[in-house]
This record gives structure tokens, C-alpha cells and sequence, in this order.
């Protein structure tokens, strides 16, 4: 080791002299007059207008108006770039404009527009941010709709006319998408338009080109080889509710005047989907019977779902019925009798109106106040769930709570209610304490005396009488915090305490004692950090140091016109002072020892680290949303379109993002927002309940019309 270290300072000092006596003559011909390095580039300027790429270089707001100007003229442009990349079928090249040189200029716009005299800065941000995204999305879909129409021209000239329909029917809602993402590219490029004063007229029109012409091609594709179809509805009762549901009929007729006559049709009547059967005139009967949907008048949107290979085109109507409400009886079960923390309990819970079970309710189940279980019922109106006691539920005699989270719907809220006992769990902890130049590390366990671990649980630490501070246990109960160090000099008792008063978990009290004097401090003699300060020492004798300007040789001491001829002499000077002093202390280290930390208790595990986020933007949420439909995940498809109409109403209306699904629905209302995006907000919201908690797979007529509402929502909201 001794060998191994000498020889790096000998080769390190040696070269470090030569480098130093080629220094040397350059700095001579500096002084001599010789070229100077130090060039400047100027800022290219635009109509003699001040420009600042890096925000943070200007200061308190200075020259903030002219650096959004120059910001938002950038990122116009490259929307525009994007959007003519596109006209020319150069995808990635309309990706790749948008990328993180369009991602720097906005963070850079964002963090000016607040220092900016004008109050709409703010707001043309968002609108460029919501550009670059809807320009992506519109990019995709573009793309997908020029391979589908491949796909589609491919199968017509190999005669195989069903692959034919199947391909126009799924351009038809990619056309469709490329239509909604045109329309609120406009609205994002007139915002950005009427907020600043970038000309984006050229990126409309090239995006209206490329709209327009998709448009008149699918036109063609429904015109040679799709029919389409005219749906006709109305209701034969004027009133409805669950036990006495209300009759419709209806007519499909094709653009020829032709019905559709003697055949199983399907139609998603609300948020529901069935087949009826068609007579010889081509109408058909069918019943209404409510569920989810809100009390009085109701115009209930029906929709005709074509098979995908069908000739037909979709279509959609609706009917107007008056709604009301009937009260089930709920009954629930549960076993075992007697639980505790971590305790599987079963429950159970039927619902039912006059006896027949009512299907496709949401139900949730609390134990005291803590909800800990959310599903639906099945077919025949009952579901089974099994459930883990939380921590948060009181110990003693408590209720298990089955309940239909409705308000003002055609299905009352309603619940019952089942005892069981709640035991208390006994729980233990460990603690252990060392101390470090920034405080007084604890580290610790709570498990309950089985030895599982206890996650998500507050533990207070406290050292000597020091302000205490409360941790929450990971998920394998371990948990660590730097406290305060009294600094007095003396041994200290650290103290962990775990109590709630409201939790089935018994308390735990544990102490480690951190002995006086040890760990923190600066590192002992002989250390490598002496090592390091030796030949930082030598190195600045030998070169000038910043703290030491005066010692080295280029500043006048000894003239760097001597260096050249004194290098290498007194470079193998101070090599060989350096072998000897560093040989010293590395023999004065290996006798060396350093004072060690005891504590109470062993060191516990290190706690779990969070897991590493990528940043990657991934595949988009339309592009997300068509890899689930045309794989038939519909139940993804389906959390994805709720998640999106989620993170929407979180982010745009203030509503808490810890709600549940139905409490979303509700504060939607509550919130003011219109109701036909409640409307669309339900239908989610419903298939949701079915895709997360059924113990079957959501229909896939379902799933996708809760993609289209979400998408619906999305545009709405834009």
C-alpha cells in the first residue's frame, strides 16, 4: 500500500512539473504580447431587441419582457417546424422538434413569465405547454391514420373486404381523434396568438391542411366501404326506476332508407349495453331500468354499436324519461367474529330490490371509520371481499359497515351493519443511535410482538430533553432521522416511542445511549484527508494556490522566464520531500485507532430507499388508451380513462386528489361543473367501479365508451 500510494505522488509531481514548466512559456508569451485565448461571442440579435437565452442571468426582472418575447417567438417556431414536419410525413422529425430544446425554452418562459409586466405571460405558458402536447398527440394519431389507410388499401387490393371493414372502422376513430386534436390545436394556438405576439398562422394552416385532408379521405374510405345508419328513439313510459323499469323502442335505418330488419343488434342504452332484437319493419323493444343515474327527468343518450367487421356505421340518439328512486335491502356477513392488526377478515354483502339482485353496485366496506375494502356486485347482486384490520381501526367492539356510496340516484344510499370485536396487538421496538457532524442518527423497527413488520406508523424520537421529532415507519417497519445533538459533551439517551391513542396497536418505548465524546469530529491524524491536505500543501508551493496566491511561482517571485530551467530540478526536490513526509504518516496511520460509537441495541436495517423514477415520457395516454382497446385489455383501458378525467378535475377544479371515484362524481357537481361533463364523468366513473373492483372484466362496449367520455372530458376542459 505504502509502495503503491509513493509511487502515485512521485508520477503525479512529476508530471504535474513538466506541465507547470510548459505553463510557464505560455505565460511568457501572454506577457510578451502573444495571442489571447479569452475570445467573446456576442448574443446574435433580432430587430435590435435585447435577448437572454438563461433567464437566471437576468436579474430582478430585468430585461423580462423582451426574454418572454424572444421565449415565445422560439417556441412558436418550433410549433410551427413540428406542424410542417408533419404536412411533409417527417414523424419523428415532428417529435424530435418538440423535444427538450422546446422543454428548456418553456421551463425558462415559466420561470420569467412571473417576473414579466404582463399578467397573460402566465397564461400563454400554459397554452404552450398544452400546444406541445396536443401537437405530440396529434402527431401520433396522424401517423396511425396513415398506416391504417396502408393497411386498408393493402387489404382492398388482396379482395379480403372484412380486414377491409375492420381497418376503416378503426380509422374512423382515429379520424376522429385527429379531428378533436385539430380543434383544440387551434384553440391553443389562438390563445397563444391573442396572449403574445407570435404569428402562428402558418402552423394552422398546416395543421387544418393535414385535418382537412384526412377528413375527405376517410370520407371516401366510409364512402366505398362503409354504410351508415340513423337510430331513432323514444320512450313508450314516462316514468322509470329500478323495479319498474321503463319500455323504449326504437328503428335503425341505412343511409339508403333501408332498416336493419330480423337481427341481434347491439345498444349501449346510459352506461349499460345490450342486444335487442330487430322485427321485420327493423324496430325494436327494450327496457330502461336505472341504476346509477340521477333522480327526475333524465335524457338517456342511447348509442347503436355495430360487430367490427359490420358494414354498418355507428350512430346515436336518446330519449327523455323521468326517474325514480327505490331503497334496497342490504344485508352483509362477515368472518371471523374476532380480529386483529394484519387479520384477514371476510366480508360479504348482498343487495336487492322485491328480492332481485341488483348487479353492478358499487359497495364499500368500513371497520369503524377506516374504509378497507371498495367493490361492485356481481350479477346476482352479492360480491365477497377479503380485507387487512388496518392499524387505524380502535381496538374493542366496533362495526363492519356495508354501504352504497349514492346520493340522489335511482339506486338510495343504503347500508347495514355487522359487529365484530377489534383485539389490541402488542408491538415492540428498537432503537440504535450514533453521532455525526450534522446531528444524532437514530435508527429503529416496530413490528408487533409476532415480529411482522408494522409499516406507515408514527414513532417519536427524542434525544436527552431535545425537541422530538416523529418518523413514519417504512414498509418493512424500519424507519431513521437525524436528530438534534444537545452538544453537551456528555452521554446521550435516545428515546423512541410508538402510541395512538385511536389504533389497535399496543404501545413500545425503546432508548439507545450515544456515549459521551464519540463519532463527529474531524477524521484523525494520519487519515487520508491529511494525505490529501500534504499534497494539496506541496502542489500549491509548487504552482500558487487560490487561498495562497503569493507562494506560487507564476506571480513575480520567481519569474516564470527561470521556470523552464529550475522545473525539473526542483520538481525531483520536492518529489522526493513528498515520498519521505507522506512514508511518515502512513506509518503513523497503521498505529493510529479511532474511538467507536456503542449503542443500546444493534444497528437495524438501513430503512428501504425510494425506488429510482425514470424520467421517460413514454407512450401518450391516446396512444396507451389504443394499445389496451385493440389488445382487449379493456379493464386498463378503462382505470386509464378514469385516471385522466381524474388527474383533470384534481388539477383544473381544485377537488382533493385523495377522493374516491363516487366522492369525485359528487364533488364534480359540487364544484360547478357543467353537466354534460358530469354526464361524462359518471359513465367513467361507473365503468371504473366495474373494471377495478368486478370480479369480472368490464364489457368492451363499456371500456370504450368510457374512453371516448374521458376523451370528451379531456377536450371540454382544454
Amino acid at each position: 500500500m505504502f509502495q503503491s500510494q509513493s509511487w502515485a505522488v512521485l508520477v503525479t509531481l512529476a508530471v504535474v512539473g513538466l506541465t507547470a514548466g510548459a505553463g510557464g512559456v505560455t505565460a511568457m508569451q501572454a506577457d510578451d504580447g502573444g495571442s489571447d485565448m479569452n475570445l467573446q461571442v456576442e448574443t446574435p440579435t433580432d430587430d435590435n431587441e435585447t435577448q437572454q437565452e438563461n433567464p437566471d442571468s437576468v436579474s430582478d426582472g430585468e430585461y423580462s419582457d423582451e426574454t418572454a418575447a424572444w421565449l415565445a417567438r422560439t417556441m412558436g417556431s418550433q410549433l410551427e417546424n413540428s406542424s410542417i414536419a408533419l404536412s411533409n410525413q417527417q414523424y419523428d422529425r415532428a417529435r424530435s422538434v418538440l423535444g427538450d430544446d422546446y422543454d428548456e425554452r418553456l421551463e425558462q418562459y415559466v420561470e420569467v413569465a412571473g417576473d414579466t409586466s404582463s399578467e397573460t405571460d402566465d397564461t400563454a405558458a400554459r397554452e404552450f405547454e398544452a400546444a406541445r402536447g396536443n401537437q405530440q398527440n396529434f402527431t401520433n394519431e396522424v401517423q396511425r391514420y396513415r398506416q391504417q389507410y396502408a393497411a386498408y388499401q393493402a387489404a382492398r387490393e388482396n379482395g379480403n373486404e372484412r380486414e377491409a371493414r375492420i381497418t376503416a372502422r378503426a380509422m374512423e376513430r382515429t379520424a376522429a381523434n385527429i379531428s378533436d386534436s385539430s380543434q383544440r390545436l387551434n384553440r391553443n394556438f389562438e390563445q397563444i396568438e391573442n396572449t403574445t405576439s407570435v404569428d402562428l398562422s402558418n402552423g394552422q394552416g398546416e395543421i387544418n391542411e393535414t385535418t382537412e385532408n384526412i377528413t375527405a379521405t376517410q370520407s371516401a374510405v366510409r364512402e366505398e366501404t362503409l354504410v351508415g345508419t340513423t337510430l331513432t328513439v323514444q320512450a313508450i313510459d314516462q316514468t322509470a326506476s329500478f323495479s319498474d323499469p321503463g319500455t323504449i323502442s326504437g328503428q335503425i335505418q341505412t343511409e339508403n332508407g333501408s332498416v336493419i330488419a330480423d337481427e341481434p343488434v347491439e345498444l349501449r342504452v346510459g352506461n349499460r349495453t345490450r342486444t335487442v332484437q330487430t322485427d321485420s319493419n327493423g324496430t325494436f323493444e327494450t327496457q330502461y331500468r336505472p341504476r346509477s343515474v340521477g333522480l327526475g327527468p333524465q335524457s338517456v343518450p342511447v348509442e347503436y354499436i355495430p360487430s367490427a367487421d359490420s358494414v354498418y356505421l355507428t350512430d346515436n340518439a336518446s330519449f327523455t324519461i323521468t326517474v325514480q328512486q327505490v331503497t334496497p335491502d342490504v344485508t352483509n356477513d362477515i368472518s371471523p367474529e374476532a380480529v386483529g392488526y394484519g387479520d384477514r377478515l371476510d366480508v360479504s354483502v348482498s343487495v336487492a330490490v322485491n328480492s332481485t339482485g341488483v348487479s353492478d353496485i358499487p359497495v364499500e366496506f368500513l371497520v369503524g371509520d377506516a374504509v378497507v375494502a371498495r367493490t361492485t356486485t356481481g350479477p346476482n347482486g352479492t360480491v365477497t371481499a377479503a380485507v387487512q384490520v388496518p392499524a387505524s381501526v380502535d381496538d374493542g367492539d366496533r362495526q363492519v359497515v356495508a354501504r352504497i356510496p349514492y346520493q340522489d340516484r335511482a339506486i338510495a344510499g343504503s347500508q347495514s351493519e355487522h359487529p365484530v370485536v377489534v383485539v389490541e396487538t402488542e408491538t415492540t421496538l428498537s432503537v440504535s443511535a450514533s453521532r455525526t457532524d450534522n446531528g444524532i442518527v437514530a435508527r429503529g423497527q416496530l413490528q408487533t410482538a409476532a415480529g411482522d413488520p408494522v409499516a406507515d406508523r408514527p414513532v417519536q424520537i427524542q434525544a436527552g430533553d431535545g425537541e422530538a421529532q416523529v418518523v413514519e415507519t417504512t414498509q418493512n417497519g424500519s424507519f431513521q432521522t437525524v436528530v438534534a445533538d444537545p452538544q453537551t459533551g456528555e452521554s446521550v439517551t435516545v428515546t423512541a416511542t410508538y402510541t395512538e391513542p385511536r389504533s389497535n396497536l399496543g404501545n413500545a418505548t425503546a432508548t439507545a445511549t450515544v456515549a459521551a465524546g464519540t463519532g463527529g469530529g474531524n477524521p484523525p491524524v494520519g487519515s487520508g484527508s491529511d494525505r490529501d491536505i500534504l499534497i494539496d500543501t506541496l502542489l500549491g508551493i509548487l504552482f500558487g494556490s487560490d487561498e495562497n496566491p503569493g507562494i506560487g511561482f507564476g506571480n513575480g517571485v520567481i519569474g516564470y522566464s527561470w521556470l523552464p530551467v529550475l522545473g525539473g530540478g526542483l520538481a525531483l526536490i520536492v518529489v522526493g520531500a513528498s515520498w519521505f513526509v507522506v512514508a511518515r504518516f502512513n506509518q503513523t496511520q497503521d498505529t493510529d485507532t479511532t474511538a467507536s460509537v456503542e449503542t443500546a441495541d444493534p444497528p437495524s436495517t438501513e430503512p428501504d430507499k425510494p425506488p429510482t423514477i425514470l424520467d421517460d415520457a413514454g407512450p401518450t395516454f391516446e396512444e396507451r388508451i389504443e394499445t389496451y382497446l385493440d389488445s382487449g385489455n379493456y379493464d386498463a383501458a378503462t382505470v386509464l380513462a378514469y385516471t385522466a378525467v381524474h388527474d383533470e378535475l384534481v388539477t383544473k377544479n381544485g377537488i382533493d386528489e385523495g377522493t374516491t371515484h363516487w366522492e369525485l362524481l359528487r364533488e364534480s357537481r359540487e364544484h360547478g361543473v357543467p353537466e354534460d361533463q358530469v354526464a361524462d364523468i359518471e359513465t367513467v366513473v361507473e365503468a371504473f367501479e366495474m373494471a377495478a373492483f368486478a370480479p369480472t372484466s368490464v364489457e368492451p362496449s363499456r371500456a370504450q365508451a368510457a374512453v371516448e367520455r374521458a376523451q370528451d372530458f379531456q377536450a371540454d376542459s382544454r
